[in-house]
C-alpha cells in the first residue's frame, strides 16, 4: 500500500481517479454541508432585484463555497461535493454581478425622461461642504426644490393603516424604518409624498420609485419633514 503524504492530500489528489491512483481504497466520504449551502444560496441570488438586503445571498454563497472547497481539498478522503462548492462560488459571483448591474441600471437609468435621479443622501445637509448654503443643504438640491423640478427617488413606503388606494404616504431611505422608531430618525431620511391627480399607491415592502415635483420646507421644525414630492409617477 502506498503511503499517503501531505502532498497527496492537496489539490492534485482530490478526484476519485487520482485518489485511486495512490493505491488507497477510499470509503464513504461525507457531502460537504458548506458546499450545499453555497449552491442553495447562489440560486437565491436573483432575489437581489427585489431588495438590496438580498445582496447577502451571493456573499454568503461565495463565502461558503470557498470555505467548503478549502475543507474538501484539505481533507479529500473525508469530504466530497467539490462540484457544488465550485458551482456555488461561480453562480454567486456571476448572478451577483448580473443582478447588481440590472439593479444599478434600474436605479440610475430607468428614470423617465425629464426627471433627475436623486438619492436620499443627496438631500442631507453637510456643514463642511455647504457652510454658506441655507440649512447647509446642497445648493443644487435647493435650486431643484425652488423651481419645483421633477425628480426620481428610490426608497421604501412607510407602513400605515391603508394598504391600497393610498394618496399620501411617507417614503423612507431604509426598509429598517418602523412606526415606533421613525420619530427618532433623521428627518432627511424621510420624504412626504402626495399622489397628484388620479394617481394612487398600493403598499409594498420592496423598493418603490417615486417621480414628481420636489418641494422644500425652509421653515420646518422638529417633527416635520423638510422635503415633499408631488408625485405623478410611482413604480
Amino acid at each position: 500500500m502506498t503511503k499517503i503524504n501531505e502532498f497527496d492530500q492537496t489539490i492534485s489528489k482530490v478526484t476519485d481517479e487520482e485518489i485511486g491512483a495512490t493505491g488507497v481504497r477510499v470509503g464513504y466520504r461525507a457531502m460537504s454541508v458548506l458546499a450545499i449551502i453555497a449552491f442553495v444560496f447562489s440560486l437565491c441570488t436573483p432575489l437581489m432585484l427585489l431588495s438590496s438586503w438580498f445582496v447577502l445571498f451571493p456573499i454568503i454563497g461565495a463565502a461558503c463555497g470557498v470555505w467548503g472547497l478549502i475543507r474538501i481539498l484539505s481533507s479529500p478522503f473525508d469530504y466530497t461535493g467539490r462540484a457544488f462548492a465550485v458551482a456555488g462560488v461561480v453562480v454567486s459571483l456571476v448572478l451577483g454581478v448580473v443582478a447588481g448591474g440590472i439593479g444599478l441600471w434600474q436605479y440610475y437609468y430607468s428614470a423617465p425622461s425629464g426627471y433627475e435621479v436623486l438619492d436620499f443622501l443627496d438631500l442631507r445637509p453637510d456643514a463642511d461642504k455647504y457652510k454658506t448654503s441655507p440649512h447647509n443643504i446642497n445648493p443644487a438640491i435647493l435650486e431643484l426644490a425652488k423651481d419645483h423640478r421633477k425628480v426620481y427617488v428610490r426608497g421604501f413606503m412607510f407602513p400605515g393603516n391603508q394598504m391600497a388606494g393610498i394618496q399620501d404616504f411617507m417614503m423612507v431611505r431604509l426598509v429598517a424604518h418602523c412606526k415606533f422608531c421613525a420619530p427618532e430618525k433623521n428627518p432627511f431620511d424621510m420624504i412626504s409624498v402626495h399622489c397628484s391627480g388620479d394617481l394612487r399607491a398600493t403598499y409594498r415592502m420592496n423598493a418603490v420609485h417615486v417621480g414628481g415635483e420636489l418641494y422644500f420646507n425652509a421653515n420646518y421644525v422638529r417633527g416635520e419633514l423638510p422635503f415633499h414630492i408631488e408625485a405623478d409617477i410611482i413604480k
